[in-house]
């Protein structure tokens, strides 16, 4: 059965993890399972929002952790990642202005350093082919197969604006908190 696409949940959800057994309770847009990899005690953040039918999700980590991340049914997935984040995605070492498209029910495998940032940006297919044709845009587009990488330049235009531009977001949708401060 597919989850709902749009929940009854608030727009904005902050979720402190210091159990990586809990790092998948309380959200319906992924499958999380986690393991630490260190002993020191874990201090992760989740922050969603929501934006109608798509959502943002902001992971940030103290710790070295492993985990293996599914897109929900329904759902796409593009993901970007922090200036500072170090570790791997499926082997492929992450580094600033890398970005990843998950096909809806796709797996990938991460190993994450301490200072790990990433946001996820979630949204159903259908909402790709609606823009498309409202804008009247015949150039090529192919959903994600699997996981993939489709951009992995560090010079890139907006690879370091990115993550600014979406604490922003984050910010103003926290009514001028932001809790994902530097651990």
């Amino acid at each position: 059965m597919a989850t709902p696409l749009i929940s009854d949940s608030p727009a904005v959800i902050v979720t402190e993890i210091s159990d990586p057994a809990s790092a998948d309770a309380g959200q319906e847009l992924l499958d999380l399972d986690a393991v630490q990899l260190e002993s020191r005690p874990l201090r992760a953040r989740r922050v969603v929002v929501r934006l109608g039918a798509a959502s943002v999700l902001f992971h940030a980590s103290n710790q070295r952790l492993r985990t293996s991340t599914s897109v929900r049914e329904g759902l796409l997935a593009y993901v970007t990642f922090g200036p500072q984040a170090r570790g791997t995605v499926n082997g492929v070492p992450v580094r600033p202005g890398m970005l990843l498209a998950a096909a809806p029910d796709s797996e990938a495998r991460f190993v994450v350093e301490p200072g790990w940032e990433s946001i996820d940006f979630l949204l159903p297919p259908e909402e790709i082919r609606l823009h498309r044709t409202a804008r009247q845009w015949a150039g090529e587009f192919r959903l994600p197969q699997g996981v993939e990488t489709l951009q992995a330049s560090e010079g890139s235009p907006g690879s370091q604006g990115t993550p600014s531009l979406v604490k922003s977001v984050f910010y103003a949708a926290n009514l001028g908190k932001l809790p994902f401060e530097r651990f």
